[in-house]
């Protein structure tokens, strides 16, 4: 799949691969093992995030606006989440404790940002396997 798409696309269709699903981005650029650990890591904090706080109270765009763009660096976790958090905000689920709710705002917001990590670091490992063939191309020119 990696080599059907030119150099200059496959970096931006990793990261967005990456921000989809954490460690996507990898799977498509034939690193498996690497994006095997990103997707458990990254979807893991989250999830421990949301299951401690409660989605009511941890995944909140009004209530948490900073902290919301840190967990949307997430993607696909937190527009899950989020939209668990619109299914219950007129329940009458009781928000969790003060203590606890800050922890999962704080795992789910660290979540996102080492999402945003795991983007750049496919990028980076995008152009660099790009890298040789331009190399090559511009060494045989004349």
């Amino acid at each position: 799949m990696m080599q059907e798409a030119p150099h200059s696309i496959r970096a931006p269709i990793a990261a967005f691969l990456s921000w989809i699903l954490p460690g996507l981005g990898h799977f498509y650029l034939g690193q498996g093992a690497r994006g095997l650990v990103f997707l458990v890591t990254v979807t893991a904090t989250f999830w421990t995030g949301v299951a401690v706080g409660g989605v009511r109270s941890t995944v909140d765009p009004q209530q948490r606006r900073l902290w919301f763009v840190a967990q949307m660096c997430s993607g696909g976790n937190a527009l899950g989440a989020f939209a668990l958090h619109r299914s219950v905000a007129d329940s009458s689920e009781s928000p969790g404790s003060n203590l606890s709710s800050e922890v999962g705002v704080h795992y789910t917001g660290v979540a996102g940002l080492l999402n945003l990590l795991v983007i750049l670091d496919a990028i980076g490992r995008a152009e660099n396997l790009s890298a040789p063939t331009i190399r090559r191309e511009l060494s045989e020119s004349p």
